[in-house]
């Protein structure tokens, strides 16, 4: 199985939005309300013009399972946020995830320079933290009430990756993917 990814262009609207809009995403998200056609332009168009964000499609294959993404990149800061969701419940489990991981963090941190990258996830989403940390991401703490999403309050889990750790942790990584029949294009 080839994990490769790919940037975000214009053609991708309409399946970013379809994405987002899954409760097997939405339900990990800040928000998780129906997004409109016209809140997901603007979000669209507003990402796509945003020099501090870099977004790409995880394709598998040939075919478009999930988005990674980094934003907030500060080159004076050297470093960023990051995120995923893979939109293909078939590819979890599967090593897909942690391929699109080394590919984000090999950009991160050779591409643009990166010394961190910083992750937040939902503190009750434990499948995506253990994937974060079998990835190299190591919890720096816990926000307890950080995100009002509608009537309830999301604790948050903060979570970071050094490019020192990522450099001592990828030779690991590969292997793992290369056990599981995993080939990335890094």
């Amino acid at each position: 199985m080839r994990v490769e990814l790919t940037r975000i262009s214009k053609e991708d609207e309409s399946s970013l939005r379809i994405w987002r809009n899954d409760p097997a995403v939405s339900q990990w998200m800040y928000t998780n309300h129906e997004i409109s056609v016209d809140e997901h332009a603007a979000w669209f168009s507003s990402m796509l013009s945003d020099a501090t964000k870099v977004y790409w499609k995880i394709v598998v294959d040939g075919h478009a399972v999930g988005s990674i993404f980094l934003t907030g990149i500060s080159a004076q800061q050297q470093q960023c946020s990051w995120g995923m969701y893979l939109a293909d419940q078939q590819m979890r489990g599967k090593g897909v995830a942690q391929g699109a991981c080394a590919l984000s963090f090999q950009f991160a941190f050779t591409e643009l320079g990166m010394q961190k990258v910083l992750c937040e996830a939902v503190a009750e989403n434990e499948i995506a933290i253990g994937l974060y940390e079998s990835v190299g991401f190591k919890r720096t703490g816990m926000q307890r009430d950080a995100v009002k999403r509608g009537n309830e309050m999301l604790s948050v889990v903060t979570l970071e990756i050094t490019r020192d750790a990522w450099n001592a942790h990828e030779p690991q990584l590969l292997q793992r993917l290369e056990e599981k029949g995993v080939s990335i294009n890094g």
